[in-house]
């Protein structure tokens, strides 16, 4: 009977060095100082993955093809879209805001739901896909750059202000930026580094086996 070693892992709350062993579905590692959430063995996580990163990326497509918002006011009608709000800063000389804007909403969110759902992929047809760890390390570097659920939230506060100005209408691209968000959400609860890159040395090792013929 093989035994698989414990492996260390350390607390980003408190930088404890913890000994996870193996964990069973449904199994949770949690730090002994802090009780933070080290790892977690989350049930068809990689298939959840896919199917969130997938869906995610469609709604952002939506999100950027519609107006996000109408206003109205004084009998004058304004549609604004996703990325009209981003060539605004542009056009008012705005440049490294419109830059940063455009990355924390868009460009980085959309980066790291193709490296999800390309790690995913590779571990669902259980090969070492190119470049596969690649996109998990980016996946992972990304993340606290992206910004989509703060500019969501930012957005609904702004409503507070501007419905005593204008009438509001919200676009086709509000609701998808809104089902985009939960969907990166989704990714953030179900994604768990560890186990990810156990999956994928698990590929490596499979693939390296000698086959007998």
């Amino acid at each position: 009977m093989t035994v698989t070693p414990a492996s260390n892992i350390a607390c980003h709350e408190c930088d404890l060095l913890v000994a996870v062993p193996p964990l069973a579905p449904k199994q949770h590692a949690h730090c002994p100082r802090c009780n933070h959430l080290l790892t977690a063995k989350r049930p068809d996580a990689q298939n959840k993955l896919f199917a969130y990163s997938l869906s995610a990326l469609v709604f952002l497509g939506l999100a950027n093809a519609f107006p996000f918002i109408t206003l109205n006011a004084r009998g004058l009608e304004q549609e604004v879209t996703l990325l009209g709000s981003v060539a605004v800063l542009f056009t008012e000389d705005h440049r490294l805001l419109a830059a940063i804007v455009f990355a924390s909403i868009v460009l980085v969110p959309a980066m790291i739901l193709c490296c999800v759902a390309y790690v995913s992929l590779a571990i669902k047809v259980g090969r070492e896909l190119p470049a596969v760890r690649t996109c998990l390390r980016w996946s992972i570097a990304l993340a606290p750059w992206n910004m989509a659920e703060i500019f969501l939230v930012g957005i609904l506060i702004s409503f507070i202000k501007i419905v005593d100005l204008a009438d509001v209408d919200l676009g086709l691209s509000f609701w998808a930026y809104t089902l985009f968000t939960l969907g990166v959400v989704l990714i953030t609860l179900n994604f768990d580094r560890r186990e990810l890159w156990n999956q994928l040395d698990h590929l490596h090792t499979r693939a390296a086996e000698p086959t007998h013929g």
